[in-house]
């Protein structure tokens, strides 16, 4: 939870993490880069050091929040502006463009396609690939 540094709280940003593959780039709220970095790290799977986090906003007073990943209700409350949802995220957030990391949604149409061979549906309504010979 967001608490003030006079009581002992902590003070919660929002940071923007990412790693040299950019398979799960996304936001993280922490209290610090390190908290950032280590909590995607955690996660996600990756070795300690593997991350970097840089900071986008501070979260206002009036809002509270812990540490880990915002929801879209979230990111929306604190000024974001959702410019896609497929087949990654794109958020425009204090003046910047975010965009998602790739693999979940790589993951997800690959089991549509797997799904649609199989049944003809496409259960995370992926768009199908599309193909000029």
């Amino acid at each position: 939870m967001r608490k003030s540094t006079n009581t002992g709280f902590k003070i919660m940003k929002l940071y923007w993490v990412t790693t040299e593959d950019h398979d799960e780039d996304w936001f993280v709220v922490a209290s610090s880069a390190e908290e950032a970095a280590g909590y995607h790290e955690k996660a996600e799977g990756y070795d300690p050091g593997d991350a970097e986090a840089e900071q986008v906003l501070d979260i206002p007073d009036n809002i509270t929040t812990e540490t880990g990943w915002p929801s879209n209700d979230f990111l929306r409350s604190i000024g974001a502006v959702f410019l896609s949802d497929e087949p990654a995220r794109v958020v425009e957030i204090a003046g910047r463009k975010f965009c998602e990391g790739l693999l979940a949604s790589v993951i997800d149409e690959v089991v549509d396609d797997e799904f649609e061979k199989r049944d003809g549906r496409r259960p995370n309504n992926t768009k199908k690939p599309f193909f000029h010979s």
